[in-house]
């Protein structure tokens, strides 16, 4: 069997579109060892092909995970033997840059760092950055809405996408590849897809705004003795009538202490031990000054540090993006959770309440996006405590719904999070859900047991 599916699959993609065995395993798992188990993959250049691809294993029966650049968290993109990997990396295409409009036309494999640097050349930015920038695909980030650290300037992907073409399970394309924003039809169809994982089709182009480049910004690294000051500094500079403020990305001391003694960085080592950081990027470095010398007289922040030079704000930055705290406590638990920025500081106060009366072993490390609310929590201890999950998670997600937060908040669902989904989520729109993957893909041959 596996051999006839070798032999259509190449009839419909041609020579190399089919990687097998070795083949596959020489691609780059990416975050997840799991990515790449299926060992078949399908390597397609357009969307006829994906077309008559699904055709052939909606047919046939033959599970498809698709995958982008593999740097999901949740497990979306885990394949196992016997299933199809559909990799998008042939077509990355820039279709269209239209300067007038700010929008841009692309294929699901384009990078994020490919089109901004696209766009950058006319003046224009994506709206949307995130660490992977370099291996994350627009259609991945498509399919888990990623969010990322401008999202409370110009929101997730749900909010960048203006139009989409989809290959839906049956091999039937759906094209609605709008350019504008007002585009009132009924259903928003399209939104279906957007944050599916791809358990219901397959994105193959994307229309996308863009947003006028705000130009080089100056970067401070902040110490703060408190969350609630962190977001009354956010405030502060967000409605500065000159200038704009960029990002806001807000980490703990633990994070901070672990990360500047893995990387040797000492010149940051005057910020280890304060209660929080936070990295606020702005577009005037005078008014940046100015504003930070006035909040340090209110008592507002402890301490500041404006980055003179690319070196520095490449130093801060690794604080905050290399993940060295998985490195020093390996084995611990990783939650992605959106508070309300007005439930922020006694969320956190109330989480580690909560984790120290349950094991005193137990270390909070959080990084995160300020202004939408958005912490990446990990827990951990000396010792791995993977199989303290069901408790833990428990801890994190107390309270969440109840002050308006989510569990769920840029990494989507995939596999880790299913259990949390069920007990988390409102009973009728589980339902929904579930009705709707049944009616768009009732052989459910789209990235099975994600999600749902």
């Amino acid at each position: 069997m596996v051999n006839k599916h070798i032999e259509r699959l190449t009839a419909i993609l041609g020579p190399g579109g089919v990687k097998i065995g070795a083949g596959v395993a020489a691609y780059d798992h990416g975050f997840d060892q799991t990515n790449l188990l299926a060992g078949l993959a399908a390597l397609p250049r357009d969307t006829t092909q994906i077309a008559e691809l699904l055709t052939y294993c909606n047919a046939v029966g033959l599970s498809v995970v698709p995958q982008g650049g593999r740097t999901g968290l949740s497990g979306a993109a885990s394949s196992s033997d016997g299933q199809l990997i559909l990799m998008m990396q042939a077509m990355s295409r820039i279709v269209a840059i239209d300067v007038v409009s700010q929008t841009a036309i692309v294929e699901a494999g384009c990078t994020l760092e490919a089109l901004e640097a696209a766009v950058r050349g006319h003046g224009l930015t994506c709206g949307i950055d995130l660490g992977a920038r370099g291996t994350a695909t627009i259609g991945g980030m498509i399919a888990t809405n990623a969010g990322g650290q401008e999202a409370f300037r110009f929101g997730p992907m749900r909010q960048r996408v203006l139009g989409l073409e989809v290959v839906l399970p049956d091999g039937r394309v759906m094209g609605d590849l709008t350019q504008v924003i007002k585009a009132n039809g009924g259903y928003d169809v399209k939104q279906l897809f957007i944050g599916s994982e791809g358990t219901l089709g397959i994105v193959t182009r994307a229309c996308l705004r863009l947003a006028p480049y705000d130009g080089e910004a100056t970067t401070a690294f902040v110490a703060i003795d408190s969350l609630d000051k962190a977001i009354g500094l956010f405030r502060r500079l967000e409605a500065l009538p000159n200038g704009r403020l960029l990002r806001a990305e807000v980490m703990n001391a633990r994070h901070v202490d672990v990360s500047v003694k893995d990387h040797g960085e000492t010149a940051l080592g005057r910020f280890s031990h304060q209660k929080e950081c936070v990295i606020f990027e702005f577009t005037d470095p005078t008014i940046l000054e100015e504003e930070l010398g006035r909040a340090l007289e209110d008592e507002l922040i402890a301490d500041a540090l404006i980055c003179k030079n690319e070196k520095e704000r490449a130093a801060v930055w690794k604080i905050r993006e290399d993940w060295a705290v998985d490195r020093a406590y390996p084995k611990g638990l990783w939650f992605d959770i959106s508070v309300p920025l007005a439930r922020l500081g006694q969320y956190v106060k109330g989480l580690s309440a909560r984790l120290k009366s349950h094991n005193p072993d137990f270390q909070l490390f959080f990084i995160g996006h300020m202004g939408d609310g958005n912490l990446h929590v990990t827990v951990n201890a000396e010792y791995p405590i993977t199989e303290h999950y069901k408790a833990v998670s428990k801890l994190v997600y107390e309270g969440l719904t109840e002050v308006g937060g989510f569990f769920s908040a840029e990494h989507g669902i995939g596999l880790e999070k299913r259990a949390a989904l069920a007990e988390q989520s409102d009973p009728v729109r589980l339902t929904l859900m579930q009705d709707i993957k049944r009616l768009i893909d009732p052989n459910s041959i789209m990235n099975p047991n994600k999600v749902l």
